[in-house]
């Protein structure tokens, strides 16, 4: 895994791995904490063991409470994104709820960080599409008093991420 090699390839690209090394290291909208979990749940939303491993060399590794805050927000995220966004596009007089989808609610899964399950929830499911939940955790986020520029820094995170695996894909197919 080299970046550097698609960049040999295109150099214009590296705007996109800029915006990931100023977004992650110039910017301090977001704690450093809520930064890694943005980024590792990104990566583990693209289901990519390139990104994953590119994510773990740049940011390091996540505290066993923040593995915890991905791994919820990501299994619970693929139900939910799919279940809302076709309650989306088709609403039927049935379900529509997170009882219907027999989750636990939030309070119950002694997550410590809440802001962070929010993001990671927010950057999963731009991956997934998952736009109900996106603008849900979103609204959780501003009522719990979080700024447009902390959001806006995660979501530029999980765009300038997005990038980074197009570029580690592209890589394996033009080596």
């Amino acid at each position: 895994m080299n970046i550097e090699k698609s960049l040999a390839l295109i150099p214009e690209l590296k705007e996109q791995v800029d915006l990931f090394k100023t977004t992650f290291t110039q910017e301090n909208h977001l704690s450093e904490e809520n930064i890694k979990i943005v980024a590792w749940a990104t990566a583990i939303a693209s289901q990519s063991k390139d990104l994953t491993n590119f994510i773990k060399s740049e940011v390091g590794e996540l505290s066993d409470s923040d593995k915890k805050v991905v791994l919820s927000a990501s299994s619970r995220m693929a139900v939910t994104n799919p279940y809302f966004m076709s309650r989306n596009a088709h609403p039927l007089k049935a379900g529509g709820t997170l009882d219907s989808l027999k989750m636990r609610p939030f309070q119950d899964l002694n997550i410590e960080n809440s802001q962070g399950y929010h993001y990671a929830c927010i950057a999963i499911s731009l991956i997934n599409n998952g736009f109900v939940c996106f603008n849900s955790h979103i609204s959780s986020l501003k009522a719990d008093s979080q700024k447009d520029a902390a959001i806006d820094q995660a979501m530029r995170l999980v765009a300038s991420i997005c990038a980074i695996k197009q570029l580690l894909f592209n890589e394996h197919i033009f080596q």
